[in-house]
Formats: C-alpha cells, sequence, structure tokens
C-alpha cells in the first residue's frame, strides 16, 4: 500500500507540469502535540508554490494553544500566524508582502458509524500592511477509514472537507470557499500521510491546489 501511495503521489506531480498557470501546490506539515491532559499545542507550515515548486507563492507558520473542554470533542484554541506572500508582477518579478494575522477558533467532533466528523469555527484578525481586516472561517470534514473501522496505524481513509470564508467588508462578505478530497494513510499512531485536490473559489475566479501533508501527533512524549 505503501507503494500505491507513492505512485500516487508521482502521478499528481506529473499531472501539475500538464495544467495551466492556475494550478498550485500546497504541502502542509501539521504539528499537534499534547502538553497535558487539558492542554494541547496545534501549528502548521504550509509552503505554497506557483507551477514549479521552487516558484513560491505564499510562506504560512501557524501555531496556537488548545484548551480542552471535554476530553476528547471540544476544543477551544487561540494562536498567531505569520504569512509571506510572493506575487507576480508585469515586470516579470515578483512583489513581497507580509500579513501578521491572530485566530480564536473553537474545535468540535462526533462519529455515525465509521464516518468521522469535524467542524471548526475560526475567527481570524489580519493585520496587512495598510489594512486590518477581520475575517470568519467555518470548516466541515468528514474522514472514513476504509480497511479498518477506526483510524489505527496502517489504516488508508478517505477526507472530504468544504471551508467558506466570510470577511467584515461591505459588499464584500464573500470570500473564498475551499473544497477538497484527499486520500490518507496513517503510518504510525504519529505519522499520517494525505495526497489530495482543493478547489479554492473566489468571487470572480478559481484556482487549483494539489494538496501534499503530512501531520505529526504527540511526538515528544
Amino acid at each position: 500500500m505503501k507503494k500505491i501511495l507513492a505512485s500516487f503521489i508521482v502521478l499528481a506531480n506529473l499531472g501539475v507540469q500538464a495544467q495551466e498557470s492556475n494550478f498550485r501546490t500546497w504541502n502542509v506539515l501539521n504539528i499537534n502535540q499534547k502538553i497535558n491532559k487539558d492542554f494541547n499545542f496545534q501549528s502548521d507550515i504550509q509552503y505554497r508554490s506557483y507551477e514549479e515548486l521552487d516558484q513560491l507563492q505564499q510562506l504560512l507558520i501557524r501555531g496556537g494553544i488548545g484548551y480542552n473542554l471535554t476530553e476528547n470533542n471540544n476544543t477551544v484554541l487561540a494562536g498567531y500566524a505569520y504569512i509571506q506572500n510572493r506575487t507576480p508582477t508585469s515586470t516579470d518579478d515578483y512583489a513581497h508582502s507580509h500579513e501578521h494575522r491572530l485566530y480564536q477558533q473553537f474545535n468540535t467532533k462526533h462519529a455515525l458509524q465509521r464516518f468521522n466528523f469535524a467542524h471548526r469555527f475560526r475567527i481570524e484578525e489580519r493585520f496587512l500592511e495598510n489594512d486590518t481586516q477581520f475575517r470568519f472561517r467555518y470548516q466541515l470534514t468528514a474522514t472514513v477509514p476504509l480497511n479498518n473501522a477506526k483510524l489505527i496505524e496502517n489504516t488508508w481513509y478517505l477526507k472530504a472537507y468544504n471551508e467558506v470564508f466570510l470577511q467584515a467588508v461591505k459588499d464584500k462578505t464573500f470570500d473564498r470557499n475551499r473544497l477538497g478530497l484527499s486520500l490518507g494513510y496513517v503510518i504510525s499512531p504519529t505519522f499520517s500521510l494525505e495526497v489530495g485536490y482543493m478547489l479554492q473559489s473566489l468571487k470572480a475566479s478559481h484556482t487549483d491546489q494539489l494538496m501534499i501533508g503530512l501531520t505529526v501527533n504527540n511526538l515528544i512524549k
């Protein structure tokens, strides 16, 4: 099965090279670290590129401290994110911009037979170079294991998700929507790998993303 996943990644990368310029590649590292029974640390690092992997579009570094309202299902979290953007210009060069962001979120999850559902409600305060914006995000994720009843070691799974972004801007409330589907594999209780596709829709345009993600859970014992 590991050979199948490796082949899937290779084919996906070959597909990227054949796409138009609106295709992007997002490489994501998620880190979830339990601090104690009440608190946890969650972070992610995302390297987002244009058609070629060395063409940086955006670098995002985010981390926050979460508190477990209940043992397994409900968590509140507050954190900070730094974003570096790189945008092409008419002179075949790139313009650079930076963003600092604070965010607060509430996570809740539940199961229905083999399906695992997760809801994430997030509020963001975005400090841009020449502006300050506020945004609300809601993400619904459904995960189903394929060859085992639960997401244990050596389990393949499918993950589908949708996230809508709303901003506090007059006449521009809708910001974007992200719809994705991924194939994942639980390598061990610590590591899992996902590869998939995500469609990002804005009001007047859209982009297609190849998503490659590695999740690390409780690396420090």
